[in-house]
């Protein structure tokens, strides 16, 4: 996920030197975020996933998400959310966020609606829906997670520096990305994608 041309400004400005040099990873990867910000899609991933139940949606919902967030000529993503067993959604959200969940307190799904939790558990959430407004969301100061709809996802695995594997869902959008494609998951990082295969395998860049 490192691109040639962050290596080249990073040279270029530290310039010749008559001492040694030291380079840092986090200079470098400033560079590269600086490159790679204004260009790549984004899209959901979630590590370690649990299962969040929304109880009480009212109807069905659409959620229009833009691939990049300044440039709407690249099109959306769109997820239909439908209830099933009456007035229910179902979920993949990150267990790294169970520490963001207060039972009582409000949370906002990204790009989403806003949501009220009702129980934690360590392999899954309850809630309820609030409202949609985004303003909602600010008036509460409700924190804000990702999310992939359960049935629209596909296994993710991404491989860290220290070669580490990280298991999760992305979401059914990646099934249109390539090898070699370079993207942001959202809240998470920049990956390279190296395969898809029925499971996307992905190596880690830098946050």
């Amino acid at each position: 996920g490192i691109t040639p041309a962050a290596i080249k400004r990073l040279i270029i400005d530290v310039g010749p030197k008559t001492s040694d040099v030291v380079l840092s990873w986090e200079n470098l990867y400033a560079y590269n975020r600086k490159i790679l910000d204004p260009e790549v899609n984004r899209y959901f991933f979630v590590q370690t996933p649990i299962q969040l139940t929304v109880h009480g949606l009212p109807r069905t919902f659409i959620a229009k998400i833009r691939l990049h967030p300044e440039r709407p000529e690249r099109g959306f993503k769109e997820y239909v959310i439908k209830t099933s067993e009456g007035d229910t959604a179902l979920f993949w959200i990150s267990r790294n966020d169970l520490k963001s969940l207060t039972v009582g307190k409000a949370v906002r799904l990204m790009e989403l609606f806003n949501i009220k939790i009702e129980s934690v558990e360590a392999y899954a959430v309850e809630a309820s829906f609030l409202s949609e407004s985004y303003e909602d969301a600010k008036r509460m100061d409700a924190p804000l997670i990702h999310w992939v709809p359960i049935g629209d996802d596909m296994p993710c695995q991404v491989v860290m520096p220290d070669a580490a594997t990280v298991e999760g869902v992305a979401e059914k959008a990646c099934k249109n990305l390539k090898s070699g494609d370079i993207v942001q998951f959202e809240r998470f990082g920049f990956v390279r994608i190296e395969r898809l295969d029925g499971k996307i395998l992905a190596y880690f860049a830098h946050k």
